[in-house]
C-alpha cells in the first residue's frame, strides 16, 4: 500500500544580468538557486547553486554571489516561518 512520506517546498532564484550584445541590452542569466525544504521536519533543508553562463557569471561574480546571499536569505526567513509554525 502506497503511503506519503515527505512533503516539501521548492523554492527557485536566478541572478540575471544585464549585458550589452551590440547596440542592445540583454539580460541574461548568469545563476540558478534551488532550495528544498522538509514540510514535516524543517531543520531538513537543501541549498543548491548552478552557473548557467560562465562567461556572464565570471564577469559579474561579485553581483552573482550577492543574488545568491539575498536567495539564502529568503530561503531560511522561509524556514524560520515554517519552524515557528511547527512549534505552535
Amino acid at each position: 500500500m502506497y503511503e506519503a512520506t515527505e512533503k516539501t517546498i521548492t523554492l527557485r532564484g536566478r541572478s540575471k544580468i544585464v549585458v550589452k550584445e551590440g547596440n542592445e541590452d540583454v539580460e541574461k542569466e548568469a545563476a540558478a538557486f534551488d532550495a528544498v525544504i522538509n514540510s514535516n521536519s524543517p531543520l531538513n533543508m537543501n541549498i543548491s547553486a548552478y552557473v548557467t553562463d560562465g562567461e556572464v557569471y565570471k564577469e559579474n561574480i561579485q553581483q552573482c554571489r550577492k543574488d545568491e546571499n539575498e536567495f539564502r536569505t529568503f530561503v531560511q526567513s522561509i524556514q524560520d516561518e515554517m519552524l515557528a509554525a511547527a512549534e505552535e
